[in-house]
């Protein structure tokens, strides 16, 4: 496995929208979720699957509470562009033939992220907001969390997409986790072939 045959894999969607569950579903199925990851205080779901630098540069470049850029946003393209090279490394010499990469902030910076790898496939995780707003009162997170942040992010994520002519596959959450058929066509969509036991520990993992 050479690191340029690796492929990214982004996980769109906001905070509460079950993209966790998402990233670790695809992590169990053998895609490379970029570890070290972010741990929450959440004991319904501990592991963010988030990488933890990647999520502290992204805070750095797009302030978590207003959603806006901060001064140092231009900071994020030739960190994305280095890391993300190291990282297809790691994984090619770990045998694995995907990255997956999820985190609410990363819309806000999709034209960066597609202009240093404009071969992703993109999954877009969707919620009704009052669900998302409910997970963001049990969790007491700030607002940006919740409906109002989604809102934002979602906005953002079609609006880019649609204009700039990519492709991808929504996936709502709920039904992901009640339907193995929607499991079955993500998998197709994105290319990802696990091993039936890595197929068990995800669908496991999902439920």
């Amino acid at each position: 496995m050479q690191a340029e045959d690796v492929k990214i894999i982004l996980v769109l969607a906001s905070w509460s929208s079950g993209s966790t569950s998402v990233a670790g579903y695809l992590d169990k199925c053998g895609a490379y979720s970029c570890p070290p990851h972010v741990h929450t205080v959440d004991e319904r779901t501990p592991n963010a699957y988030e990488p933890a630098e990647y999520k502290q540069v992204l805070g750095l470049c797009i302030d978590e509470d207003t959603l806006q850029p901060t001064p140092r946003a231009s900071a994020f393209e030739p960190f994305f562009a280095g890391w993300i090279a190291k990282q297809r490394q790691k994984a090619a010499e770990a045998g694995h033939r995907f990255i997956v990469l999820k985190h609410a902030l990363q819309s806000f910076m999709l034209p960066v992220i597609m202009k240093i790898e404009p071969d992703c496939r993109i999954v877009v995780v969707s919620r009704p907001f009052e669900k998302i707003e409910a997970t963001r009162a049990r969790r007491n997170w700030a607002q940006s969390y919740g409906e109002a942040g989604a809102r934002l992010v979602y906005g953002m994520t079609y609006t880019w997409l649609h204009e700039n002519n990519y492709g991808y596959l929504v996936v709502p959450y709920e039904r992901l986790r009640s339907e193995p058929e929607l499991r079955d066509e993500m998998l197709t969509y994105l290319g990802v072939m696990p091993s039936p036991q890595q197929r068990a520990a995800a669908d496991a993992f999902l439920k």
